[in-house]
């Protein structure tokens, strides 16, 4: 819905500006020289101005965040933020080159108009105030697409910063070649620049690594202690690392539930940046397997940080719903870890939770714990194994699996599915146990999953008065 008010918004406002400037007395010299290229050029550029007004409130993370808490959280997806950043930018890109290539057609129709070799349209295009401009201008959407391509991003962020942020200089470009642009882009700007100044005054508020846990599998957890935020389950914050860069921002979810004193992040060292984190927080990862090692801030050197946010998801909203369903794929189970231990502090009375210090060293400890404490029938745990296992591998596994009383892959009363889960069937019987009721899906993972997982929702919706409503949500970063 959103997309389309966008097009619909600019398709509209070019139609309006055409038809002004085709009208205005005023520019009737100019009509008659250029003809429709005119019209086209400034139409365009009232479009480009409008883009830049709303390409900046994308990125206004304090503000989305405190508008999806409103009732605009139900009509505008704001967790998807960072694709209406990137469509918008491509509406940019697009409207630019009409605006472009309506130039050059006026520089050529000025050109023809001079008969005496006055001027030529090389000479407007390339060397004149608004041509130069705009050459200028286009180089720099050029350098700040490119460098924003998600393989240059992941490789070379530091690349994509830098180049991203010629947005300063092209915005000064672009007032001095369209009056109307400031206009546009004031609000925005005033809105973009106080979040960056509060983003650094909340981020250098006091901080500091009070425990990190090096985990197998590659996956080291950092315990921060940070007593101005005030998180709640299923958020995420921004973690910036000046002995690695000083420019780098990472979101990471909070595994911590807001009842402990502390937040944590659980993170997967694959990238460059979590490589060179881990190995700063003084992991030594076994590639053959992994072993839990504990690193105190009082014992060892750790690096400093700077943390922003946290900021609002779409998991927040899990416990509205009256059932709730978490998908997680690989390491894209950790937005639910946060939901999980909330939902076992709020089980548990006060005497009980000296056990949870010890008790979730990661996700499968996790699970472990609440199978065993959470009341049987109020939470469902699916494992799925999705890898390739040998034939004779796989039989003896289930051999070895009717006899045990736990599952031996996961260890818990629950057995593991192997194979891709089914969601057509499992939301078939989620409609038959749960009718008339409202389901949240909530999913982290791959992409793929994700578009079988929203397929499977909207196919099993059932519309009527007594039927199940299955609601998707994704994470994004």
């Amino acid at each position: 819905m959103v997309i389309g008010v966008w097009i619909a918004a600019q398709v509209g406002y070019f139609i309006q500006s055409y038809y002004v400037l085709s009208t205005t007395p005023v520019l009737a010299t100019f009509r008659l020289v250029l003809g429709p290229g005119l019209m086209i050029a400034r139409a365009a550029a009232n479009i480009v101005n409008l883009n830049c007004a709303l390409i900046l409130l994308t990125v206004c993370k304090n503000i989305l965040s405190l508008l999806r808490t409103t009732f605009l959280g139900r009509l505008i997806p704001f967790d998807e933020n960072i694709d209406m950043h990137i469509l918008i930018a491509y509406g940019i890109i697009f409207w630019s080159v009409v605006h472009s290539l309506a130039h050059f057609y006026n520089f050529y129709a000025v050109e023809l108009f001079l008969t005496a070799d006055v001027v030529t349209a090389e000479y407007l295009n390339l060397l004149s105030g608004p041509g130069l401009t705009g050459q200028i201008i286009s180089v720099v959407l050029f350098l700040m697409g490119t460098s924003a391509m998600e393989a240059t991003r992941r490789k070379q962020f530091e690349i994509f910063w830098f180049l991203h942020h010629l947005f300063i200089g092209d915005t000064g470009d672009i007032c001095r070649g369209g009056p109307l642009f400031w206009k546009f882009w004031i609000g925005g700007a005033v809105l973009y620049i106080a979040e960056r100044i509060g983003r650094e005054i909340r981020a250098r508020s006091r901080t500091y690594i009070s425990k990190a846990v090096q985990h197998p599998s590659r996956v080291v957890e950092v315990q921060i202690m940070k007593p101005s935020c005030k998180p709640k389950a299923g958020q995420y914050i921004s973690i910036c690392c000046p002995e690695i860069s000083p420019y780098q921002w990472h979101p990471f979810t909070l595994t911590s539930s807001p009842d402990e004193k502390f937040i944590s992040v659980h993170i997967n060292a694959v990238g460059d940046w979590t490589k060179e984190f881990a190995t700063r927080l003084g992991c030594r990862f076994d590639e053959k397997g992994g072993k839990n090692v504990e690193l105190e801030s009082q014992t060892t050197s750790l690096p400093y940080l700077l943390v922003d946010g946290p900021y609002g998801t779409i998991s927040e909203d899990v416990f509205d719903y009256e059932v709730g369903v978490l998908v997680g794929g690989g390491i894209g189970v950790t937005p639910f870890a946060s939901i999980l231990k909330t939902i076992w502090y709020r089980s548990k009375q006060e005497n009980n939770l000296n056990r949870l210090k010890k008790a979730f060293e990661w996700f499968q400890d996790l699970l472990l714990t609440i199978e065993e404490d959470i009341a049987e029938g109020f939470l469902e745990i699916r494992t799925y194994f999705t890898g390739k296992i040998p034939a004779n591998d796989a039989k003896r596994m289930m051999l070895l699996d009717r006899e045990a009383n736990n599952d031996l892959v996961t260890g818990l009363k629950s057995r593991t599915f192997f194979g891709r889960p089914n969601f057509d069937l499992i939301f078939k019987e989620f409609g038959v146990v749960h009718p008339k009721t409202d389901i949240g899906v909530f999913f982290c993972g791959p992409k793929p999953l994700g578009d079988g997982l929203h397929k499977a929702c909207n196919t099993q919706t059932n519309a009527s008065e007594t039927g199940t409503k299955f609601y998707f949500g994704t994470e994004h970063f």
